[in-house]
């Protein structure tokens, strides 16, 4: 291999390696009413979900919507079926609503087979830790918001059958909620591969850098390997040049 070939290959080698690391802006978003075919950045109208205001894959309108009606009007639901809940609580759950509709890395979590629908998001654990706290003595009619609800004259209601619990007694704890609330979404994710449902925008995304898997094992393996490659070629290129 002359040395020009060798340079470029060692070149592309190093720019995969700091891609897999640092993550790739994604340019299309999951399907859904209030999503946008592409994350673009937003304007003063964008009023909610400020996390995402300098990329987003949700609409202005959507974002006037929830901070005007909460989603009462988006899916005929209301957050507090079983009686008001706690500012905290509530926080955490409106950043979900944010999360889903606004976070462009999402497209790396929306199976084919899912139509608008996202799966096993590693959220962190640290975060689905707060968000239990947040809403431990709130209560609620279900485990699983995705399904659970009875859907009756056009609005999801709680089940003739059911009865409001508190979170601790549905869920337990954080991973019981992150794992059980929204079907399979989400995943309780105590590796530093995961992601957070708001967060301070000046500083970026960090979700961007999540690496989609299906468990720690294939995170832990695929960077070692991609080193080990750079190593050897940096090695090379050394002794090509000297």
């Amino acid at each position: 291999m002359n040395k020009a070939n060798f340079i470029l290959l060692a070149t592309l080698v190093i720019l995969g390696f700091h891609q897999v690391c640092n993550g790739a802006n994604p340019d299309t978003c999951v399907s859904g009413p209030w999503h946008k075919p592409k994350p673009t950045p937003e304007g003063a109208d964008y009023v909610e979900c400020l996390s995402w205001k300098s990329m987003s894959c949700c609409t202005a309108n959507f974002t006037k919507e929830l901070a005007a009606n909460k989603v009462k009007n988006l899916y005929n639901f209301h957050w507090d079926h079983c009686g008001n809940i706690s500012q905290a609580c509530e926080t955490f759950i409106k950043d979900e609503e944010c999360f889903y509709q606004c976070e462009p890395n999402l497209i790396y979590y929306n199976p084919a087979d899912a139509n608008s629908t996202v799966r096993d998001v590693p959220i962190c654990a640290s975060y689905c830790n707060a968000w239990f706290e947040a809403c431990k003595d709130d209560q609620t009619c279900v485990e699983d918001w995705q399904k659970d609800f009875a859907y009756i004259a056009g609005i999801y209601t709680c089940p003739a059958s059911s009865m409001c619990k508190t979170y601790a007694e549905w869920y337990k704890n954080g991973k019981g909620l992150c794992d059980k609330m929204w079907g399979r979404s989400f995943k309780y994710e105590e590796s530093d591969n995961c992601m957070l449902m708001t967060f301070n925008s000046s500083k970026g995304n960090p979700n961007t850098k999540v690496m989609p898997r299906t468990s720690s094992a294939d995170f832990n393996s695929v960077v070692p390997a991609l080193l080990e490659i750079v190593c050897i070629l940096t090695a090379a290129l050394l002794s090509e040049c000297l």
